[in-house]
């Protein structure tokens, strides 16, 4: 649940849960540095310190064994060198099997994020599959590094990412990037939109609007045999979706909006045009909802899956975030081990 603000997450592009030191990480970085001529100077540095004692050290040596021959002297500081490279490089490619660790330690120490509560841990959860997907973050409310969550001098160093990284190790997206990449999936360009969005989601979000429409035309038959066969589910528990009553209103694709409604304002979150406060009072009248009308997660996944099936009509979405779900659920996030809340702690 996320017991200490220095709680450690996976880092991002790796479902390991939480982040440790990994020799792949050592090969990662080395590659990436490779392909950055400043990154490649400045290793040079640490690399020349922990060789060039070896060298110097063969060179005496073939003084104080009393050889004279100068070329036998440099031979014996060559030696020396290749011999302290590989020393060099065994102890800098061990650092940087823990470099990933160290950068998000002092991240969340520079971003001062504070400790999850169990609720919100459980809000969380309802957008676990997309980030357990993407290797995203889900034991807090930002899913990626951002610098929306840095000091101000940080972001005034780095121009929110224009420039460069804090961690080189912990690549962190322009802010820039992420707010035309929110704006084209979302439509949010200010906290009035991010507003908007939840108001929408409540009394109907966009899968449930184009699936009423469709559950009412004359391709309905074939669009719901068509999502039954895809997720392996009887025709009859999707149309019961479409199905309600002045007390029960249908349900429809609530389960997938409810999803891409968190998902939406924690992404305004990362994009800097919420706060922390503010977001969280958007995301809980959508838990809220979601926790309601469902009763256990397996219920409210199943009705995400045939989401899935319905806007994508494509087999390989359904088995791939099936596949997801599952890795998720035997996963050591905390996602995946999160009560849903009863009756009695919803009252």
């Amino acid at each position: 649940m996320a017991p200490d603000v220095n709680a450690l997450q996976n880092h991002p592009g790796d479902v390991e849960y939480p982040v440790r030191a990994r020799r792949r990480y050592a090969q990662a970085l080395e590659a990436k540095r490779k392909a950055d001529p400043a990154e490649m100077r400045r290793r040079a540095l640490p690399v020349t310190l922990i060789a060039a004692p070896f060298g110097i050290a063969g060179f005496v040596l073939s003084f104080v064994w009393e050889v004279d021959e100068v070329i036998v002297n440099f031979f014996a500081f060559a030696v020396g060198m290749a011999f302290g490279l590989l020393v060099a490089s065994i102890i800098l490619a061990r650092r940087d099997a823990g470099a990933p660790r160290r950068a998000q330690l002092a991240y969340i120490e520079a971003s001062g994020r504070q400790p999850l509560t169990p609720r919100q841990q459980q809000i969380l959860a309802l957008d676990a599959a997309s980030d357990f997907a993407v290797r995203g973050w889900n034991g807090s409310l930002a899913f990626t590094p951002t610098f929306a969550e840095l000091p101000r001098e940080l972001r005034t160093k780095h121009q929110d990412g224009e420039k460069s990284s804090p961690w080189f190790s912990l690549p962190v997206t322009p802010l820039k990037q992420l707010r035309g990449a929110l704006d084209e999936q979302f439509k949010i360009v200010a906290k009035a939109d991010a507003e908007l969005l939840v108001a929408d989601t409540l009394v109907m979000g966009l899968n449930s609007q184009r699936f009423a429409e469709i559950a009412h035309s004359d391709n309905a038959e074939h669009m719901m045999s068509r999502v039954a066969a895809l997720t392996e589910l009887p025709v009859f528990d999707i149309q019961d979706l479409a199905r309600g009553s002045e007390e029960h209103p249908a349900r429809l694709l609530l389960a997938a909006d409810i999803e891409r409604g968190i998902g939406g304002i924690r992404y305004a979150y990362v994009a800097g045009y919420l706060t922390a406060d503010e977001t969280w009072t958007l995301l809980e009248p959508l838990a809220e909802k979601a926790f309601r009308t469902y009763g256990s997660w397996d219920e409210y996944w199943r009705e995400v899956l045939i989401a899935t099936a319905f806007r994508t009509d494509s087999l390989q979405a359904v088995q791939s975030q099936r596949d997801a779900l599952t890795e998720l659920r035997t996963s050591p996030w905390p996602a995946a081990s999160v009560a849903w809340p009863s009756e009695e702690a919803r009252a």
